[in-house]
């Protein structure tokens, strides 16, 4: 195996687990830290003249995966469509008191949904407010009946990552630094920043992503998808967080964090939770991601990458 195909493998086995093709563009925006450099030109020549991937209509994939192409295609339109209905429920958060940044993560971000899909969310609340401003979203989401839980999730808000302002970065306590983390947390976009610089804080916040991701951060068109709320939600929020301001939103915050952690841990208790479950609970972070599949999913990359080399070195 060439220096340049070893650079471009990693992407395009990766992307394979999850049925989506790539262009060019994105194979040299996915590229790995740590493989050798390799520019978008050459990343376009070697793909031309090498037999590392196949491709039909401007997209790569692993040879014998050419009917990924139409999946692909199915899911991109789904994935236009979900966007649509995410903004137009995702303007109502606009009212929550306390936060500071809503932004998408997983499948959609890759415009890689299915039908039944929902919309992850990471969520940054003002420091001290996290307890208390997870209980109003929560409650807000619940009332437009658009929270996911149990088997309703098509199109619902999955509320699995809390963050503080003051606490942006994703620790490797609350989530595992992998290529595959590193992906999901790459392709975060922001769709409702009501304190502006809030996803530059991030991004500088978890500067561990570009030891995982070479050209990261990617340039995109993120600010596309953000949300303008009415001027009317700011007024009624801000009218919300002054009525339950100093020590009265310090002491609900404080009956609001004993009441969810108490609840949090009888859950764990009762569903069992497994190794696959990957769950942090502090003041400052909330990572809610039962039954996982991101281990799994490692662990089918990681072979799928050593059949690569030895069937090579062979």
């Amino acid at each position: 195996m060439t220096s340049h195909n070893q650079a471009l493998i990693a992407p395009l086995i990766y992307y394979d687990l999850l049925e989506r093709p790539l262009t060019a563009l994105e194979i040299f925006k996915y590229l790995r830290a740590g493989d050798p450099e390799i520019s978008f030109f050459s990343v376009w020549q070697e793909l031309k003249r090498s037999n590392l991937a196949q491709q039909k209509n401007g997209l790569y994939f692993l040879p014998g995966q050419d009917q990924l192409i139409a999946v692909r295609q199915k899911r991109m339109k789904l994935a236009q469509m979900k966007w649509k209905k995410l903004k137009r429920s995702g303007k109502y958060l606009a009212l929550v008191p306390w936060l500071r940044l809503a932004a998408v993560t997983g499948s959609l971000t890759a415009h890689n949904t299915k039908e039944s899909s929902d919309f992850d969310l990471l969520i940054v609340l003002k420091k001290n407010r996290l307890w208390l401003g997870r209980l109003l979203l929560t409650g807000l989401v619940g009332l437009l009946k658009k929270r996911r839980h149990g088997q309703l999730t098509q199109d619902r808000l999955c509320l699995n990552c809390y963050l503080t302002e003051n606490n942006l970065e994703i620790t490797a306590q609350a989530k595992s630094r992998d290529w595959h983390s590193a992906q999901e947390y790459g392709r975060l976009t922001p769709i409702l920043e009501i304190q502006k610089g809030s996803y530059a804080k991030f991004v500088g916040a978890n500067n561990w992503l570009s030891s995982f991701l070479k050209n990261y951060p990617w340039p995109n068109s993120r600010n596309a998808k953000k949300i303008k709320a009415p001027l009317f939600f700011s007024w009624l929020r801000q009218t919300a967080e002054a009525l339950m301001g100093g020590r009265i939103g310090d002491t609900l915050e404080k009956i609001a964090g004993q009441w969810q952690k108490k609840r949090i841990n009888k859950k764990r208790l009762l569903e069992q939770s497994g190794a696959q479950d990957q769950v942090f609970v502090s003041d400052y972070c909330l990572m809610f991601h039962p039954q996982s599949k991101s281990d799994r999913l490692m662990k089918e990359f990681n072979l799928k990458m050593a059949q690569y080399y030895a069937t090579d070195s062979n």
